[in-house]
């Protein structure tokens, strides 16, 4: 009997985990096809959307490692649950945004913030829920899911969009994130591994700022007004995660708990299923945001 009930509270577990990431995935696409909308009902340009879109990606990568690391302090599930909270009041914001810059706060950052913290959590819970063959048809679940979700994003944020408003798209992830609270409560809590003064926090903030300033560099180019300020957040961006590498070096020869193992690097196999996966995602990005905004003058002129 307690077998079966085990078994039972494992299942709910993998649904709230999988619901979890499949809804952090599908947020980083099912814009994309609602950009001329976006445009038109916020009263602003093609770049501020760009920026928008980019920001949600950027603010949860620049944190993943955080993220990653206050769960050990906080406890997974509290993780998990601190990031659900933030990501549904971004949700909210997001949904009833009236300018950009609303929509850039509730879906960018808070939403940015809230999957940072989740999406590292969501891992380790199956990890430490399951065992043997069970965490091997979880793990396999969760990641097939993660890429369902980018599959059904454009289909789902095209339907919305179409016939009804972008709005609802943030509104479906509000009770997705309701369903994941209420049912919280079957996912096993795991003690805190670490406590805050042995946070690399040194190391979290070069490799935040770093990576934030990079890629703020890189969208600088777009405008030719601000190429002359470009180099400066990207030779600055560079210079930080250049530290932050030597910053982790350093504490694993003295013992100490580092955001990152680099030596995985030298494993030519990571490092190269990692340079495959950055340009699969450079392309897909670069085609699910030129596709919707140039289509509909592409079709225009030839019907």
């Amino acid at each position: 009997m307690d077998q079966e009930l085990n078994t039972q509270r494992g299942w709910l577990t993998l649904i709230i985990v999988t619901l979890s990431i499949f809804t952090i995935v599908i947020d980083k696409t099912f814009m994309n096809v609602a950009i001329s909308s976006l445009i038109r009902d916020l009263n602003t340009n093609i770049g501020m959307i760009q920026i928008i879109i980019a920001t949600y990606s950027l603010t949860m990568a620049s944190l993943m490692l955080i993220g990653g690391r206050l769960q050990n302090i906080l406890g997974r599930k509290r993780t998990f649950l601190t990031g659900a909270t933030i990501y549904g009041v971004g949700t909210i914001i997001a949904a009833l945004s009236i300018n950009s810059y609303m929509l850039l706060f509730g879906w960018s950052i808070l939403e940015g913030i809230g999957a940072a913290l989740m999406m590292p959590a969501t891992t380790s819970i199956i990890s430490g829920s399951y065992d043997g063959e069970r965490r091997a048809f979880a793990l396999g679940i969760t990641s097939s899911m993660a890429s369902g979700a980018g599959t059904v994003g454009p289909i789902i944020g095209g339907f919305l969009t179409t016939f009804y408003t972008w709005r609802y798209a943030f509104g479906l992830e509000l009770i997705v994130i309701i369903i994941i609270v209420l049912f919280s409560r079957e996912i096993t809590r795991f003690p805190p591994t670490m406590k805050w003064g042995e946070l690399n926090l040194v190391g979290a903030v070069n490799s935040s700022v770093g990576i934030f300033l990079f890629v703020i560099g890189i969208l600088l180019l777009n405008d030719p007004q601000t190429w002359n300020i470009a180099p400066y957040p990207i030779v600055i961006g560079i210079i930080l995660m250049i530290i932050f590498y030597f910053n982790q070096k350093s504490r694993m020869k003295q013992n100490k708990e580092p955001l990152v193992d680099v030596s995985l690097f030298k494993d030519r196999g990571f490092t190269l299923a990692n340079i495959a996966r950055l340009i699969m995602n450079f392309t897909i990005g670069g085609v699910l945001f030129v596709i919707p905004v140039y289509s509909r003058a592409f079709w225009a002129q030839i019907l």
